[in-house]
């Protein structure tokens, strides 16, 4: 029994041991932690807690509270501002606004340019509105083409064409769309701000197409977030580019129901696109597509383009976006007539066709429309130009459906 009752005493005497060396070894850890900052709480996240300080110890000393109104950041050195409590709220750049439909997806980039993703979107949606707007002879002819896309900056194109087994399709690349958006940031930067950028911005672009055709970035000064993000210069750059890309669409639309591909294309919808055939396959369709047939697109085309952009809520499409792209492919070709042509250039009318064409057919539109509106409210190109004499052609162009005779 003895034995046993000093065995037992010895246990006791080992843990109250242990047990007081455990307790003192804690303390030192609490004491050792309260003489480092520590890093601040993060809200949400659990065990997150204020640094303990000692009472009485001064700032930036172990253990005292921090000179820094950021714990854990050192004082500033003598002479030096103190440092913030809080960063200033941000002003000067308007915010960027988000398009409807995509929640988180920004409209434009922080220099001022539609984002691709947004521009293919855009596209897809005035692709369907071009064709809902069609009458329901010609929709039923196009309403199950696919609009593809080709990611290829280098190459500027747009067409309607078909893939390998005759099925349809209309294609717009990356370099397109990049370029309208160029010639959309450019114009609406001018109109806001009366610059010259969109001038400039072409004759740069000529200089540097030798060898091959080629995109430039925009002139320096346009990259101001003062201008480039003027939230009056970003609505007209959407309302431009949205008025080209729809007269490029309803154009390319056009050859499909006006059979304009004849036994070139008979597959019926639905034609697919490899990543770097664009080139070889818009070439198959070029024997097909003659000028008679490239102007009475333009034609269809605009009235497409003028019907549907009354279906729009706020600005009303006019035909100022296709006269913007005619006009910027016409100056590019006038500044370097030798350079390489983008291949949208090589497969349209010359400008000087294509402009009065676009101006005669939206004029007669609004004449046959008497309520309708374009642009902000006002007919955009009132005066009716005269149609170019064409060579051999004594009468200048031939008429074609929808156009009244030039005079």
């Amino acid at each position: 029994m003895c034995e046993v009752h000093e065995m037992s005493l010895r246990s006791i005497l080992r843990r109250t041991f242990l047990g007081t060396a455990l307790a003192g070894i804690g303390l030192w850890a609490a004491s050792a932690t309260a003489q480092i900052p520590g890093v601040p709480g993060v809200p949400g996240l659990p065990g997150a807690t204020p640094t303990p300080t000692i009472p009485g110890i001064p700032p930036g000393m172990p253990g005292g509270p921090p000179t820094s109104p950021i714990p854990g950041l050192p004082a500033p050195p003598a002479g030096m501002p103190p440092i913030p409590t809080s960063l200033p709220a941000p002003g000067g750049t308007p915010g960027v606004p988000s398009i409807p439909g995509l929640p988180g997806l920004k409209l434009f980039s922080p220099t001022g340019a539609l984002l691709m993703p947004v521009m293919k979107d855009e596209a897809k949606k005035i692709y369907q509105k071009e064709i809902d707007a069609l009458a329901a002879s010609k929709k039923s002819q196009v309403e199950k083409i696919p609009l593809l896309f080709e990611d290829n900056k280098a190459e500027i194109n747009a067409f309607a064409g078909c893939d390998d087994t005759g099925k349809t399709f209309v294609v717009v690349t990356a370099g397109m769309y990049q370029m309208l958006d160029l010639m959309a940031q450019t114009k609406a930067t001018d109109e806001t701000f009366g610059t010259g950028y969109y001038d400039e911005y072409i004759k740069e672009l000529a200089k540097q197409q030798e060898g091959k055709a080629q995109i430039l970035p925009l002139p320096p000064g346009m990259l101001d977030p003062t201008k480039s993000l003027d939230q009056r210069k970003l609505k007209r750059q959407r309302e431009i580019f949205d008025e080209a890309i729809a007269y490029v669409l309803g154009h390319e639309l056009a050859h499909h129901y006006m059979g304009h591909l004849g036994s070139v294309c008979s597959g019926g919808a639905g034609g697919t696109i490899k990543p770097g055939d664009v080139i070889r396959l818009a070439k198959k369709v070029v024997p097909a597509v003659n000028q008679a047939n490239e102007i009475q697109s333009d034609v269809e085309g605009v009235n497409n383009l003028l019907s549907t952009g009354q279906n729009e809520p706020d600005y009303k499409w006019s035909e100022g976006g296709a006269l913007i792209v005619i006009d910027f492919f016409k100056k590019l070709r006038d500044l370097h007539p030798g350079a390489p042509l983008f291949t949208f250039m090589m497969t349209h009318p010359a400008p000087e066709v294509r402009a009065p064409i676009v101006k005669n057919t939206a004029n007669f539109w609004r004449l046959t429309h008497p309520g309708a509106v374009t642009g902000n409210g006002n007919s955009q190109g009132s005066s009716t130009p005269k149609l170019p004499g064409v060579p051999g052609m004594p009468s200048g162009l031939p008429p074609m459906p929808g156009l009244p005779a030039p005079k």
